[in-house]
């Protein structure tokens, strides 16, 4: 009789502690669950940092859209999504450090919340906090959770808040935007005209009629061959910034000042774009010239007004178009 009484305790011990395991694993791994596997079924994501500050991310047919009105860069969302698919718990914040952990993102972490075939309601919520000291990570909660949890990317060496387009611990819509300058087709375009404000005999103009292509400079005209108007209207296939400027404290001085370059394209129904660009100060002072005299300018980047954004152009992307290189073709 006592053995069946033992064995009947040991059974039911081991039930116990079978279901109680079972209770512990499922809690843990609703505290825990940020990936999405299935990021095809993401509609929009949303970010919220605690300056007040948001962005949507939300998808329209094959595009996604930045706050309904811009266009993503494509190579964000890509790096966004992969992420929301990829990242592991490496483990639980200890619990020696948790309350400063839970602390410091109360002040500091970013919303996220992505939304599925629900768009009143979120798949998932969490919050992306800052890295680890190994750098190789970071602390992140999931909504109505009391435990966080180090998260991480197998492979990466990395924090996670940049592939989320977080900048520090603040989100803005002029990071998520396609740097898209100019994309065109070279049969659409009709003309091309660069006024160079600081010295006038370096300004040109690019003219297509009738399948002919002339270059005007220095009030003279010429035919050119058509092989070099193509190689220059091939210019404006793909062009881009480096990134946009409009939190600038300096951007209405800027743009009040004395443009440098005035481009602009007209194409075969005759619409304008255009760019104006202005000098930028060097990016540190110390640089100097080879004659040892300090740069007045920097060398390597401009500011542009593009519409109503203050941008940020390269002239290592704009040389050939404003025909600063003398290699180049039509010059010769």
């Amino acid at each position: 009789m006592k053995k069946i009484i033992l064995v009947v305790v040991v059974i039911l011990i081991a039930l116990a502690l079978f279901f109680t395991n079972k209770e512990s694993s499922t809690m843990s791994k609703s505290l825990s669950d940020f990936a999405v596997e299935d990021t095809s079924s993401i509609q929009r994501v949303f970010f919220a940092d605690k300056r007040g500050n948001t962005v949507t991310i939300n998808k329209k047919g094959n595009q996604w859209l930045v706050n309904n009105a811009y266009i993503a860069r494509p190579e964000a969302v890509d790096f966004m999504l992969r992420t929301i698919k990829d990242i592991e718990v490496k483990h639980p914040v200890s619990n020696s450090m948790h309350d400063r952990i839970i602390k410091n993102m109360s002040a500091s972490a970013v919303k996220v919340e992505i939304f599925t075939d629900n768009l009143e309601l979120a798949h998932k919520t969490y919050y992306v906090g800052g890295e680890t000291k190994d750098m190789i990570g970071s602390y992140m909660l999931l909504e109505n959770s009391s435990r966080a949890f180090v998260v991480y990317i197998p492979g990466f060496n990395g924090f996670l808040a940049p592939r989320y387009t977080i900048d520090g611990t603040s989100v803005g819509e002029d990071l998520w935007r396609d740097r898209t300058i100019f994309s065109y087709t070279t049969k659409d375009i009709k003309s091309v005209r660069v006024i160079n404000h600081d010295d006038a005999s370096q300004s040109f103009k690019m003219h297509r009629q009738d399948g002919y292509y002339s270059f005007t400079k220095n009030d003279v005209t010429k035919i050119i061959p058509e092989s070099q108007g193509k190689e220059y209207f091939d210019l404006f296939k793909s062009v881009g910034s480096e990134g946009f400027m409009n939190d600038f404290s300096k951007k209405d001085s800027i743009l009040n000042s004395k443009p440098y370059y005035t481009l602009s394209i007209t194409d075969q129904n005759g619409n304008i774009d255009s760019l104006v660009a202005y000098h930028k100060e060097p990016k540190r002072e110390e640089y100097l010239q080879e004659n040892g005299q300090k740069l007045e300018y920097d060398v390597d980047r401009m500011y542009a007004k593009l519409n109503s954004d203050l941008i940020l152009i390269q002239f290592y992307v704009f040389d050939k178009i404003l025909l600063r290189t003398p290699q180049f073709s039509v010059e010769k």
